[in-house]
């Protein structure tokens, strides 16, 4: 659901610097604690676009580096919860293997500024 990350307790503003997008290469990622409240996030660049998404696995809302810091398939295009495996596709955060199946990460809509910096983008109104 576009939107879900806001409903989290200490979720970020909108506008909130997270990193310098040079820190992330590509078919890497970045997981990071944001804010006053130290927001569990996770960047990742992949195919050359960056997304972002809450840190929490959908499944058992345990952060999806909670064993490790391994979450990134070989070919970039998944992140696997480190604590059970659940597949989530990199480009969406839509389930894809496993427990991942049915549910999703909630993403965390990001821009790059002119300084070159990821910020929480605030969602253009339609």
């Amino acid at each position: 659901m576009p939107g879900a990350w806001k409903s989290y307790r200490g979720a970020p503003a909108e506008g909130t610097i997270l990193c310098s997008a040079s820190d992330i290469g590509e078919g890497s990622l970045k997981s990071i604690k944001a804010g006053p409240s130290d927001f569990p996030i996770l960047i990742v660049r992949s195919a050359g676009t960056l997304a972002a998404y809450v840190n929490a696995c959908p499944h058992q809302y345990l952060p999806l580096d909670h064993r490790g810091d391994n979450l990134l398939s070989a070919d970039g295009m998944v992140l696997r919860c480190t604590n059970h495996s659940a597949g989530f596709r990199v480009q969406d955060g839509a389930g894809v293997e496993g427990l991942g199946l049915n549910c999703a990460l909630d993403a965390i809509p990001i821009a790059v500024d002119d300084n070159g910096r990821i910020r929480v983008h605030a969602a253009s109104a339609a």
